[in-house]
């Protein structure tokens, strides 16, 4: 009894141990991204679209103001509001109001919220996890997290962070089956991370709902009719900000055809390229998430899961190929000159909830199996580690991807300038055949921080792989016996 006893404290101790690893890894990340912020990509053009805007309104000036109709030889731009979604406006809009007149403290503004989306994601991760009875996979989705490209992203001003919270917020508000009207608003703002987002959230929104009537047997319908009532609001906000900047209720500058990949031989191109590309497949950059959703999607069509619902697993696929088809037929599939594919990783975390919330117990028999053994902990650890070593690198030392794009000679300047056969061509050529962009991002690891915040990653992963493997070994043991 007292050897016993000795064990269980022991192990008690040891996956408290764990527990402070991989939530202190998390906990170090999110002070490294608010420690260090990066200001990058489209932010100043942004920001100074919010001035354009808040210009427009001033003057009383309100469709299609300084609206030109030709892209502008520089950002590819019709109106000086930008193109760009209401994802960042409005907190923008709002930090001015409050008296943040300076570029500078209004990017800290946006840092804080793509952070916080971070942060949110995982909490709301957690709620939703336990409500439906997968505690388990909370470190399986901390584990999804911290090997993601958004590790790079966090602590900049680029809008994917914020963008996943929100899309991860919708769903986690669809499965807690949280008050109609608080759904409307998580709707709502899900909506305002893309214009061409709105069907993909509905996607979503429903398959949560239906995932949570299915547990609770409660009503849904309120549900549903603020939900749409919400995502109504985000149409119409959208709607009346176009009709300023383009006198029209669709976005116009994504409507001009240099924006738009021209065959059907490309789009396809572009469409394996967002998986398997060495400088931008999601399955390159992000493998721990591509194959938790490969089996979430393929585990109804086996025998042993013929028992399984399969509807979750055609909604994650429709999702899936629309959001691939839509990023295949944008000029810049990637989002580049970004890090990896950065228009697709917003719609990652969300899936994967979906993932674990619909199909947590037979992916939990997998996982069990697959951990069961150390070598199965070793392997898996190895893989996820090696390919989140570019995200550290990239995240401490952001500059390190241009070298990726100066490898082309002359660079690949967008359509608008060089026309579209000779961009898409020397995109092409980017996509398949140069250096990785990975080989250069993982050269800031080299640096002190790099090595520490490496340590760190390598904590907080293993942590959470073992952490899972316990948990899960408790809800179908004997494992591996």
């Amino acid at each position: 009894m007292i050897v016993q006893a000795t064990v269980e404290a022991q192990s008690r101790d040891r996956l408290l141990w764990l527990r402070l690893a991989a939530l202190g890894a998390f906990a170090c990340f999110v002070v490294v991204w608010l420690a260090r912020p990066y200001v990058g990509g489209d932010t100043p053009f942004v920001l100074d679209g919010t001035n354009a805007f808040l210009s427009c309104l001033s003057s009383h000036d309100f469709v299609a103001c300084r609206y030109s109709g030709q892209l502008d030889p520089f950002e590819g731009l019709t109106s000086p509001i930008g193109d760009w979604p209401l994802l960042q406006h409005i907190p923008d809009i709002i930090a001015v109001k409050l008296g943040a007149n300076s570029h500078h403290a209004r990017e800290l503004v946006l840092i804080a919220l793509g952070v916080a989306g971070v942060a949110g994601s995982v909490a709301l991760a957690y709620l939703a996890l336990r409500k439906v009875g997968q505690n388990a996979w909370f470190w399986g989705f901390l584990f999804v997290l911290l090997s993601s490209p958004l590790i790079a992203y966090a602590g900049t001003t680029a809008g994917e962070a914020l963008a996943g919270g929100l899309l991860v917020c919708v769903v986690a508000a669809a499965v807690l089956q949280v008050s109609p009207p608080l759904l409307a608003l998580a709707a709502a703002a899900a909506c305002f991370t893309k214009e061409t987002s709105y069907p993909l959230v509905v996607a979503l929104g429903v398959l949560g709902l239906l995932l949570a009537k299915k547990r609770t047997g409660r009503s849904i319908r309120p549900h549903l009719i603020w939900g749409v009532g919400g995502i109504a609001v985000a149409v119409v906000m959208a709607s009346l900000f176009n009709i300023v900047r383009f006198g029209s209720v669709l976005n116009k500058n994504y409507l001009e055809p240099p924006l738009h990949t021209p065959t059907v031989g490309r789009v396809l191109d572009y469409f394996v390229a967002l998986f398997v590309s060495p400088s931008g497949g999601i399955f390159v950059f992000w493998p721990a998430a591509s194959v938790l959703l490969v089996l979430a999607c393929l585990l109804p069509l086996t025998r042993a899961g013929r028992r399984l619902d399969l509807l979750p697993a055609l909604v994650l696929i429709a999702v899936v190929v629309g959001v691939t088809v839509s990023s295949a037929s944008w000029w810049s599939p990637f989002g580049w000159a970004g890090y990896g594919p950065r228009l697709t990783l917003p719609w990652v975390l969300p899936l994967v909830l979906l993932a674990l919330v619909a199909y947590g117990e037979p992916l939990g028999r997998l996982a069990s199996r697959a951990l069961a053994p150390v070598w199965g902990v070793a392997a898996i650890f190895a893989v996820a580690f090696a390919c989140a070593l570019p995200h550290v690198g990239q995240m401490w030392r952001q500059e390190e991807k241009a070298a990726f794009f100066e490898q082309t000679k002359p660079p690949c300047d967008p359509p608008w300038r060089i026309g579209v056969a000779r961009f898409h061509k020397c995109q092409h050529d980017e996509i398949w055949f140069r250096r990785p962009m990975g080989l250069y991002s993982v050269r800031g690891v080299a640096a002190t921080g790099g090595v520490f915040m490496s340590l760190v990653l390598a904590a907080g992963l293993l942590g959470c792989l073992v952490l899972l493997r316990s948990d899960l070994e408790k809800r179908y043991a004997p494992i591996g016996h």
